[in-house]
């Protein structure tokens, strides 16, 4: 089956996908972070005209889920008020790896305690080129989860900023059904029924109404169930 969403882009908010063990930074500007038994992995690689690039350009990531893609290339980008978008031409330059496995008590819920079991990226990367700004991912990856996010940290020439837009797309590989929690406007009650229908046909609807996260969505030959929140 022809994947519809192949002209189009999921986008949301800080991500977190719902479901080699240890993360690496290769010689060819990308990175790869697996969680505790394998199954489940994000990589970040910096691309030129859509190939992989060692000396950097785009930023982006994929997950795939027992080797099979999950979510294809997709980047990873910040646009800041009065400046050049931060993402758009990075090169890596270093990365810190690390793993947990604790468990700690919880005073209410369902459960006593919650078992906290994952490994971790953080990337340092550069800008190419004048000004030479600075930005930092930050990922874990769970047995059932992968996350990450972005840290701007204080630098000459940006110690503030205005955050206008981010620009994390969402592409998924097989075209998946979603469940979408759609509403009018921000004044609604963030409360409604989810609507079931493809992705092709999401990512036009969001653009006329508002799509909240939780994204629920299934993904038929990977048999895989995920979702996307923040």
């Amino acid at each position: 089956m022809k994947n519809c969403l192949d002209a189009h882009t999921l986008h949301f908010s800080i991500f977190a996908l719902m479901l080699s063990i240890l993360p690496a930074l290769s010689q060819s500007g990308s990175a790869t972070l697996s969680s505790p038994d394998g199954r489940l992995a994000i990589s970040f690689l910096t691309t030129s005209s859509n190939q992989p690039a060692a000396n950097g350009g785009k930023l982006v990531y994929s997950v795939t889920f027992q080797s099979k893609p999950l979510v294809e290339r997709s980047a990873l980008r910040l646009e800041l008020e009065g400046q050049k978008p931060l993402g758009a031409e990075v090169r890596f330059v270093n990365s810190a790896l690390s793993k947990t496995d604790q468990t700690y008590h919880l005073v209410t819920g369902k459960t006593s305690t919650v078992r906290d079991h994952h490994n971790a990226l953080s990337l340092e990367l550069e800008e190419r080129s004048e000004p030479g700004r600075k930005l930092v991912v930050q990922a874990r990856a769970y047995d059932d989860a992968v996350a990450f996010r972005y840290l701007v940290p204080e630098q000459a020439g940006l110690s503030d900023f205005r955050l206008t837009n981010e620009d994390t797309e969402f592409r998924i590989a097989k075209d998946a059904t979603v469940y979408a929690l759609v509403l009018p406007d921000y004044r609604s009650m963030y409360e409604s029924e989810f609507i079931k229908l493809p992705a092709c046909v999401h990512v036009p609807l969001a653009v006329v109404f508002l799509v909240l996260p939780p994204l629920m969505y299934f993904v038929p030959d990977r048999r895989v169930e995920a979702g996307t929140s923040e």
